[in-house]
């Protein structure tokens, strides 16, 4: 007979299975029809594909432009993150460091433009970008992504205040000057914060709609996500060819996740620690 403690983690071990099975169900169900004529996937929705069938995700690269949709999902993904990177970094530390009522008061600013839902603010966005003539630009939804910042403020200064200044202190004795005590002494030693950072911005970013659908409305400016939302309109009636090209959308998010894993959920258990 089975161990009272080998029988508890086997039954444990089939539940995280099953709810593994259940929340997979979906991408599987996508990955197989996308792989079947539509007339198969209508009649056996669930069974594996007879053959490869690959006809789909030709008729959808020669349909959607996929190549510009990635590279403008890319650029704008990139320079935002990059933005709230350095822009969040050189806030915090000062405020990190420096205690008076500014620094106060600006710590609680950024604090509440963290907690403030984008969705309550998009009138005035858009109302900006127009008097700034950004809307259908790159660079406006990177300014507007960028304001990201705020939780970027936010992670880092949980980190910086857990620093010794001692190290600081030692580098200014031994000639460093400001900037070169930041770059060299205190960046690096924040790491984690910034893998966290770039983790969840890039995720946010590339996976938004609300905002991008707002700012951008042609196509050579499209994100992949709008490629994809202005498919679902062209091929609602051959949903064989629509689930490939879901599956080609969600791929490049795929390899990030595959390739950071391991730094996602270092990202994760170092936030909840320092923040």
């Amino acid at each position: 007979m089975l161990k009272k403690g080998k029988l508890k983690s086997i039954v444990l071990q089939l539940l995280l299975l099953s709810f593994t099975m259940v929340y997979l169900s979906p991408v599987i169900y996508m990955v197989l029809n996308s792989l079947k004529p539509y007339s198969q996937m209508l009649k056996e929705p669930w069974a594996l594909p007879e053959s490869l069938f690959l006809d789909n995700y030709m008729k959808a690269f020669r349909q959607m432009q996929f190549w510009t949709s990635l590279g403008n999902s890319i650029v704008i993904t990139a320079a935002s993150v990059f933005l709230i990177v350095v822009l969040g970094v050189l806030a915090a530390y000062p405020l990190s460091r420096f205690r008076n009522k500014l620094t106060g008061f600006l710590s609680v600013y950024f604090l509440v433009g963290y907690m403030v839902p984008t969705q309550v603010l998009i009138v005035q966005i858009f109302s900006v970008m127009k008097v700034f003539h950004l809307i259908n630009t790159k660079t406006g939804l990177i300014l507007v992504y960028s304001a990201g910042v705020s939780f970027s403020i936010f992670m880092y200064q949980g980190f910086i205040r857990a620093l010794p200044i001692d190290m600081e202190e030692s580098a200014l004795i031994d000639g460093a000057n400001p900037w070169q005590l930041f770059w060299r002494v205190v960046f690096p030693l924040i790491k984690p914060a910034t893998a966290t950072i770039i983790i969840f911005q890039t995720m946010w970013i590339w996976n938004d709609f609300t905002l991008s659908s707002l700012l951008l409305s042609s196509r050579n400016q499209m994100t992949l996500l709008l490629e994809l939302n202005l498919c679902v309109g062209e091929f609602n009636l051959d949903w064989s060819v629509m689930l490939a090209i879901m599956c080609i959308v969600m791929l490049p998010m795929v390899i990030f996740y595959l390739l950071m894993q391991k730094q996602i959920i270092a990202g994760m258990t170092n936030g909840a620690v320092k923040g």
